[in-house]
């Protein structure tokens, strides 16, 4: 009996002392001994370049699909970073094609390189209009009007009407693209909601704005107010 009971207590010892150094350890060691090397590296390569890929840790990211084993799988790590980084950086989006191995026939160089020169023009646009709302939304004024052509701004700093970054109060909070039309080549067309805040008091009311968004010495640019309309109380 006294035998059962210490075998027992030197394996509760054992356990508790295995359970702390479980979770002594950080969390990528975790998943690497419960998932593999592999499929933890590229979740981790996904957060360190999807949340904001401008100021992403890029050789952190390429580092990690570097150490990954399984050539397939690294083969698609490098393909999903030169994905989210040839929108700012085309020559960091071409490194990473040039990893790929291509042994398995689904990945392949020449197909990265293809994915990254022809990029989504309408996705570009969108962005331009994305970062110049949020711009307004955080009242950073220099900053909305870098986006603005010069007929954009006669628009927006000559009438009283349409002021660019809001007020105190009500002061722009949030914003949703309605719409968006490709018009040509080089002109989309987007309807974005604007929202309206009280501090402390919620959303109170939204308006529309239909923009139009230009590209001008390759880089896009909202180039004129087509249409505002009335504010709208909730």
């Amino acid at each position: 009996m006294k035998k059962l009971v210490k075998i027992i207590i030197t394996l509760g010892v054992i356990g508790v002392v295995l359970i702390g150094v479980w979770f002594s350890l950080d969390k990528t060691t975790r998943c690497k001994l419960i998932y593999g090397k592999n499929i933890c590296n590229f979740y981790a390569m996904m957060d360190t370049v999807s949340h904001n890929p401008e100021t992403s840790d890029f050789e952190k990211a390429m580092q990690l699909c570097q150490e990954m084993s399984d050539v397939p799988k690294k083969d698609g790590c490098f393909e999903y970073i030169a994905q989210v980084v040839f929108f700012y950086d085309v020559e960091k989006a071409k490194e990473a094609c040039d990893e790929i191995k291509g042994f398995d026939g689904v990945y392949g160089k020449e197909d990265c390189y293809k994915i990254i020169q022809k990029p989504d023009e309408k996705e570009f646009a969108r962005q331009i209009i994305e970062k110049f709302i949020i711009a307004r939304i955080q009242r950073n004024q220099p900053f909305a009007e870098s986006f603005l052509t010069d007929n954009a701004k006669g628009q927006y700093l000559v009438r009283s009407d349409l002021p660019l970054v809001g007020l105190s109060n009500p002061h722009f909070a949030s914003y949703e693209v309605l719409e968006t039309e490709k018009l040509d080549s080089t002109q989309f067309k987007f309807k974005v909601r604007i929202y309206e805040e009280y501090t402390s008091e919620g959303i109170i009311d939204y308006f529309d704005e239909t923009l139009i968004v230009v590209k001008k010495d390759d880089k896009y640019m909202v180039d004129s107010l087509i249409e505002r309309s009335k504010v709208i109380e909730l």
